[in-house]
């Protein structure tokens, strides 16, 4: 104690940084979990436990009554089942005027996820998708992140990853997107990182921002907590060289000061997904979610029919049929017809001369 309060803790929370405050702190809420039978799901290990402790100070009673309540919501939600469950239908046509998504990893292997909340309309957008739809995909592009995207960057680098680096530019904001349905927009994914995956980011930063954007910020604010704040970064255009400290050119798209195009991907670097995800294996759950969804892909394709092979046509032969054998003529013989042997007596006409014929007939 200091004689102006409490000293702050100098140890940031997280595993193998833990001060002995910490530590008691994280064997309790594993005790009070284990002994009130709230889980036993083996995903909610102390890496998982230690977000909730540190959204809320390690404050113990705070920090069970988020993970309380993120256990009733995982159920009415089914979030386990997420990955697989939600197919989120509209959301590739949605991704054509909402452009974000995944591009790699930033200088220490984290995921590095950009995003364009600026370039849609979003009357245009909700025309297309659901804010029901939106909620799910967003519920599953997080388990996917926890159970996919993170445990292959921790295979990539051999070490723990468990944030992002988020990168958003606001082109094109103007205070027409402050209307209602963007502000609720804007609300579902920071309610749903808030209250169910608290911790995720490690840093953001919002770039291209005009001056007017000090406006909108003083709107969202108050629903972000302080210490998700103080990781968020707002820069105008100038913010390339102070960027690159954190992500290499090479895997910024062009467009925003990089020098990736991704010319191989159709749509450009926002709908490239690239990855160690697509070389790395995710964790037990997210590998089983991937299966289920492999297995669910081989039912959904047609079975070939088989074509029908004509049968060879045969054509008959014809088979010779031996000609009768006439009997022998007894009465030919008494005129004087030859005697053919095994044929009898034959008699054969030409040119109206009949061979064989009595002399002095022909």
């Amino acid at each position: 104690m200091s004689w102006f309060g409490k000293k702050k803790d100098k140890h940031t929370g997280f595993m193998g940084d833990l001060s002995g405050s910490q530590q008691e702190a994280l064997d309790e809420f594993r005790k009070t979990i284990r002994d009130s039978g709230l889980t036993s799901d083996t995903r909610y290990d102390d890496y998982y436990l230690l977000r909730f402790l540190r959204a809320r100070q390690f404050k113990l009673d705070k920090a069970l009554k988020m993970f309380k309540d993120f256990l009733d919501w995982r159920v009415e939600y089914r979030a386990d089942e997420a990955i697989v469950l939600y197919k989120c239908p509209n959301i590739p046509e949605a991704r054509k005027l909402y452009q974000h998504g995944y591009h790699g990893v930033d200088r220490v292997g984290r995921p590095f996820y950009i995003d364009q909340p600026c370039k849609f309309d979003i009357d245009e957008l909700l025309q297309v998708v659901t804010k029901d739809e939106l909620y799910t995909y967003y519920v599953r592009e997080y388990e996917k992140l926890l159970h996919i995207r993170f445990p292959a960057c921790s295979a990539l680098t051999g070490t723990k990853i468990e944030q992002s680096f988020s990168l958003l530019s606001i082109e094109g904001f103007t205070m027409g997107k402050l209307k209602e349905k963007s502000r609720e927009f804007v609300k579902i994914a920071i309610s749903i990182g808030r209250d169910y995956y608290p911790e995720i980011m490690a840093k953001m930063y919002i770039v291209n921002a005009p001056f007017l954007f000090k406006g909108a910020w003083a709107i969202f604010k108050p629903f972000i907590d302080e210490k998700t704040r103080d990781k968020i970064s707002i820069v105008g255009s100038g913010f390339q060289k102070d960027l690159f400290k954190y992500v290499d050119p090479s895997n910024v798209p062009a467009e925003l000061g990089g020098k990736c195009v991704c010319a191989d991907c159709e749509g450009g670097c926002f709908f490239s997904d690239k990855g160690p995800w697509h070389e790395y294996p995710g964790d037990e759950f997210g590998e089983a979610a991937k299966q289920q969804l492999l297995e669910e892909e081989k039912k959904d394709d047609p079975v070939p029919v088989p074509v029908p092979v004509p049968a060879p046509v045969v054509t008959p032969v014809p088979v010779p049929v031996p000609m009768p054998v006439p009997a022998p003529d007894v009465s030919s013989q008494s005129a004087g017809v030859p005697d053919v042997p095994g044929l009898g007596q034959v008699t054969v006409q030409m040119d109206h001369m009949q061979l064989g014929s009595p002399p002095g007939q022909q």
